[in-house]
């Protein structure tokens, strides 16, 4: 692998490339490094007879006709690059170079995967859905490629509709971080998911204002045999996720952003969108038996919307379900806990409480994600805790939950009596308070020198990264 390199770098990654270099299958120029477009094609020509390169990353780097062209030649040859990611975000400014790239991409036999992120592709001024066209138009020929990344590249419904119909063969999309609505849901409904001949596994929607066409694409999932996974986050509002902002968009002592947020979380019209998505989610879950990985974070979705999707996830193909930040309580996590086929699930920054978290904690799930919500004060009532010995949790995370060290004192005691037996990981990050931390202290020592596994806890709050879930 290849990231960089001081002079005379290129002429060395031009001769490995030459000379099929075995060596060299992966090659990363980073964007920082300064190459011109004539070095780019004396690398792109390079690549057509190579027979051991897989893995080109050229992103971020201009690019003109002279140098597409090279490429654009080298894909009509080369059957063994895999995947490839090149241009910057104005690559989709002049429609001669990205027509001269899509006929080489069209030819092309062997590439699988293409990474076309925040390329500019409704960005020509002249014709603004030109290069919609021209990509939609080599897709349709292209027969090896499978993932293609599309995101942040403010595609309006108009693109979709015209990009929708020739990603059918596709495996696995991006298309988040776009301005795709309710028209542009419609399309992704009817080409993408109701087609029986789509082919496409996993589909990235999030950060789109999809509102009510969210519920569209949720419908459509009734008689859907082929798709795997579905990541709808935040998609039934057109605000921006504000918490995503750089911090020098705020003043100093400004709780603006907070404010804002705020009242995007309590949104009625969004939760209205929210909870009709997760009711749409519940009716298809009837008859799809494919579905296996749903994300819904950060929607607006009350408890009570968790009737029809609970009742029919013991019967779905469902094993992950996302609902980090959403506003569900107690009630819902009841719900969620019947839930025999979960495995992972998670539940972060809701407004779960102590029942809640007992109910949960006994079931046949690995992975509970439960940051950032309020479980604390099971201590004071044991009644809320039960004996879990049947609970298959490994990996469980209530990080900054208000936790006390009376609530940790019946977990241990929970714990030292073999219950969740298989627990291996637990994260328990911005609970302690210092006047409590030498009772912390001994209790956890007490804990570790009886049950192996890993925990960590004394991280404050303020250190935490909340805004991204433990990974699988």
């Amino acid at each position: 692998m290849v990231w960089g390199g001081n002079d005379g770098a290129v002429d060395r990654w031009v001769k490995q490339l030459e000379e099929d270099d075995p060596k060299l299958v992966s090659l990363h120029i980073l964007s920082f490094r300064k190459i011109t477009t004539t070095e780019l094609g004396r690398i792109f020509q390079a690549i057509g007879t190579n027979t051991h390169l897989h893995d080109l990353y050229v992103s971020g780097h201009l690019l003109d006709a002279s140098c597409i062209d090279h490429l654009s030649e080298s894909l009509t040859l080369n059957d063994t690059l895999k995947t490839l990611n090149l241009g910057n975000s104005s690559f989709g400014e002049n429609a001669h170079v990205f027509g001269l790239f899509c006929e080489g991409l069209a030819a092309n036999e062997g590439l699988i995967k293409l990474d076309l992120e925040n390329k500019g592709l409704l960005s020509n001024e002249e014709n603004k859905y030109q290069v919609a066209h021209l990509l939609a138009k080599c897709l349709t020929k292209n027969n090896t490629l499978q993932e293609l990344n599309l995101a942040r590249n403010e595609l309006d419904d108009t693109a979709i509709e015209i990009l929708a119909p020739a990603m059918t063969r596709l495996l696995k999309i991006n298309l988040s971080m776009n301005n795709i609505g309710e028209q542009g849901a419609h399309a992704i409904a009817k080409q993408l998911i109701e087609n029986a001949s789509s082919k496409v596994q996993e589909l990235e929607l999030s950060d789109n204002g999809l509102l009510a066409g969210a519920s569209v694409l949720a419908s459509a999932l009734e008689n859907n045999k082929s798709l795997r996974s579905l990541k709808l986050v935040d998609v039934v509002s057109t605000e921006m996720e504000l918490s995503e902002l750089p911090p020098a968009a705020m003043e100093e002592g400004d709780n603006k952003l907070d404010e804002d947020d705020d009242a995007k979380k309590t949104d009625e019209t969004r939760t209205l969108h929210g909870n009709a998505l997760a009711r749409a989610l519940g009716q298809a879950l009837e008859t799809n038996k494919t579905l296996s990985h749903l994300c819904l974070d950060n929607n607006g979705i009350e408890s009570k919307a968790l009737d029809e999707l609970a009742q029919h996830l013991s019967t779905s193909a469902i094993t992950e379900l996302k609902l980090r930040r959403n506003r569900i309580d107690d009630d819902g996590a009841l719900l969620l806990s019947k839930m025999n086929k979960l495995r992972h699930l998670e539940l972060g920054e809701n407004g779960i409480g102590a029942k809640g978290f007992g109910a949960l904690l006994d079931t046949e799930l690995h992975y509970l994600g439960l940051f950032g919500n309020a479980i604390g004060g099971f201590g004071a009532d044991p009644s809320l805790l039960p004996e879990l010995s049947n609970s298959q949790i490994k990996r469980l995370d209530i990080g900054c939950n208000r936790i006390i060290h009376q609530d940790l004192e019946a977990m241990v005691e929970v714990l030292l009596k073999n219950g969740v037996p298989g627990l291996s990981l637990l994260e328990m990050g911005g609970n302690v308070e210092d006047k409590e931390m030498e009772q912390w202290e001994v209790t956890m020592s007490r804990l570790l020198a009886e049950r192996k596994m890993d925990i960590v806890w004394k991280r404050k709050p303020t250190d935490m990264d909340n805004s991204v879930p433990p990974p699988m």
